[in-house]
């Protein structure tokens, strides 16, 4: 009878860790854009057209535990339609090619042969990496608070993001690079899941990403680095 109602409790507590986890609900927020452009922009109409060739690296460090950044595929769904958004800010790239930098690239000779031929065939190559750096310890604590508490005591989670771009001409002289920052913050708890359609994490990391491509191409199209 005692084991019985050992396992009759143990799959009733189960359950309610189950229900909690599903049903958790968060509400996201994000903070300004550090270091935007707010010089007045025209567009650089006149200039020749040039040939650029995009490269990307997104980069991931969890201080506490990564020793240095890795390489990670994109966590933003249709990075691809954000890109093509932000290139209106530049007015005079004929023609463009992207490269998503790939973790396996080291061990790739045919990938890291096609990235030099693009630097090398493209008037400009501009270097886009974007860091996402978080903490395991306030993860963790996080993470073993929200467990223990079913989820009941809300507890944020937080990322720090840093995107640079780097400028150069073809043969590979540096004209010019640019940095922007912002912080993304999310709050879980079980309550929130009615909040979560109206403050979605993936939206405010899009909106992240967007705003400091469009602000750093606008920054390159007022500077006329592309010319």
């Amino acid at each position: 009878m005692l084991h019985y109602c050992q396992r009759y409790f143990l799959k009733r507590f189960l359950l309610a860790i189950t229900l909690a986890m599903v049903l958790t609900g968060c509400v996201a927020s994000r903070s300004e854009v550090q270091g935007k452009f707010t010089s007045p922009v025209t567009k650089n109409t006149t200039a020749d057209k040039v040939s650029v060739f995009f490269q990307f690296k997104n980069l991931r460090q969890q201080h506490g535990m990564d020793t240095v950044p890795k390489l990670q595929v994109h966590n933003v769904k249709d990075f691809d339609n954000l890109f093509r958004d932000s290139l209106q800010e530049l007015g005079n790239v004929s023609q463009y090619t992207t490269f998503l930098e790939s973790p396996n690239d080291v061990n790739n000779p045919k990938r890291r042969k096609e990235l030099e031929e693009h630097r090398a065939n493209h008037d400009y190559t501009v270097e886009v990496s974007l860091l996402e750096e978080s903490s395991f310890r306030k993860d963790f604590l996080s993470g073993t608070v929200s467990l223990l508490s079913l989820t009941l005591i809300p507890m944020p989670y937080s990322w720090d993001y840093t995107m640079t771009a780097n400028v150069m001409k073809k043969g590979g002289a540096q004209v010019a690079s640019y940095q922007r920052k912002a912080t993304l913050s999310n709050w879980v708890q079980a309550a929130l899941i009615f909040a979560y359609p109206f403050y979605p994490l993936e939206g405010k990391r899009e909106e992240i990403y967007s705003e400091c491509l469009h602000d750093i191409f606008k920054q390159i199209e007022a500077e006329r680095v592309l010319k």
